[in-house]
C-alpha cells in the first residue's frame, strides 16, 4: 500500500483494531517521511498515530527504535516511547500519547546543561543496548550510497553531472580519514536537532527517534551549537559541564561537525530525490528539478571541501 491510499477511513480503522474509539477529527502533523497525525479519542487524551514509510526501515529496525524509547523511558529519559505497534497492509503504524511542549528559540545557561545532562545519560543506555538492525552512520551509508543515487537523477543538469559527482567524490575524500580511526559508535538519538527537542516545566524531551542511527556520540551533539566560533566554544563549555556530569566526552571528535554536516547534505539531496514522486516533496523542495538547486547544491559542497580541508 502507497500513502496515497491511507486514507482517513483506514487510519481510523487502525484506531478501532486498537480498542480506542475516534472522534473523528484528524490533525496531519508536520512529517515528511511518514504520516504522522494527531487523533481525536472518546473522552481520552488525543493519541499521536505515526504511520511508517513503507520499504525505507524493516519491521526489526523498527522495533529496535522502540525498544530503545521503551529502556529510556524505563531509566526515567524524557523521551515520549509508543504504546502500540502493529500494521495495516505493509504500513506499519505506531501510537504514542500526546506530548505538550514547544521548541526553546532561546536556551539558558541551566537549560543548555540540563540538556547536557539528559544526552549524557541517553548514551550511557546506548552503550548497553544492542542494535543489529539499525543502520551505521559511515561514509558509505550516507556519503558514496547517496552519490550513487543522485548520479541516477534525471533532474540532475547533464553539463553539471560530472563537476558534481567529481566535487562529491573530492568531499567524500576528505571525509573518510575522520572514520578511519577507532571511533566509538553507539545507538544513540541520530538527528538530534533544536527542532527534535521539545521543553516544558520538566525540562527537554527528545523527540522523532525515527533516524535511530549508530554513530560517534558527537552525532548528537555537533547540531546543538550555533552562531560564531567563540559562541560555539562558549556553548559547547555550558553544555559539557552538564553532559560530563554523567559520562565523559571525547572532545577531539568535535572535529567531526564539518565531515558530519557534509554527510548530511550529501544524504539529504538524495533523500528529496527518492521522495520527489510525491506532491509534498514537490511543493517543500520545487527548485530541486531545476539547475537552480543543483548550482547551489555545488556551491554549498565547494564550500565543505574548504572547511573539510582547513581541518588538516
Amino acid at each position: 500500500m502507497h500513502f496515497a491510499q491511507l486514507l482517513p477511513e483506514m487510519i481510523f480503522q487502525t484506531v478501532e483494531d486498537q480498542g480506542f474509539i475516534p472522534t473523528g477529527s484528524l490533525t496531519p502533523l508536520n512529517s515528511y517521511e511518514n504520516r504522522v497525525y494527531e487523533i481525536g479519542i472518546e473522552e481520552k487524551e488525543p493519541i499521536i498515530a505515526k504511520y511508517y514509510r513503507p520499504g525505507r526501515w524493516s519491521k526489526e529496525a523498527i522495533i529496535e527504535e522502540h525498544q530503545f524509547l521503551k529502556a529510556l523511558q524505563e531509566a526515567e529519559l524524557p523521551v515520549v516511547a509508543p504504546f502500540v505497534l502493529d500494521q495495516i497492509d505493509d504500513i506499519h503504524y505506531a501510537f504514542f500519547p500526546k506530548f505538550r511542549g514547544r521548541e526553546q528559540p532561546e536556551i539558558t545557561n541551566d537549560n543548555r546543561r540540563w540538556l547536557g545532562r539528559t544526552l549524557a545519560r541517553l548514551h550511557n543506555l546506548g552503550d548497553h543496548f544492542k542494535a543489529k538492525h539499525r543502520l551505521h552512520l559511515t561514509p558509505k551509508t550516507y556519503g558514496y550510497d547517496s552519490l550513487s543515487f543522485i548520479l541516477t537523477q534525471e533532474f540532475l543538469p547533464p553539463d553539471l553531472k560530472q563537476n558534481i559527482e567529481a566535487h562529491l567524490v573530492m568531499a567524500l575524500e576528505r571525509v573518510d580519514p575522520f572514520f578511519k580511526t577507532d571511533l566509538k559508535a553507539i545507538p544513540l538519538h541520530g538527528d538530534c536537532h533544536p527542532g527534535n527537542i521539545l521543553w516544558n516545566k520538566d525540562g527537554p524531551h527528545l523527540v522523532d527517534f525515527d533516524d535511530m542511527v549508530i554513530a560517534p556520540p558527537v552525532q548528537d551533539v555537533w547540531m546543538l551549537f550555533n552562531g560564531d566560533e567563540e559562541e560555539k566554544r562558549e556553548q559547547q563549555k555550558i553544555f559539557f559541564e552538564g553532559y560530563e556530569m554523567f559520562r565523559a566526552f571525547d572532545h577531539a571528535t568535535l572535529r567531526l561537525a564539518e565531515p558530519l554536516r557534509t554527510l548530511r547534505m550529501i544524504r539529504h539531496a538524495a533523500w528529496i530525490g527518492q521522495r520527489y514522486e510525491e506532491p509534498a516533496f514537490q511543493r517543500a523542495f520545487p527548485y530541486y528539478n531545476q539547475r537552480r538547486y543543483w548550482e547551489g547544491f555545488l556551491l554549498e559542497i565547494k564550500e565543505q571541501i574548504g572547511l573539510l580541508s582547513d581541518l588538516f
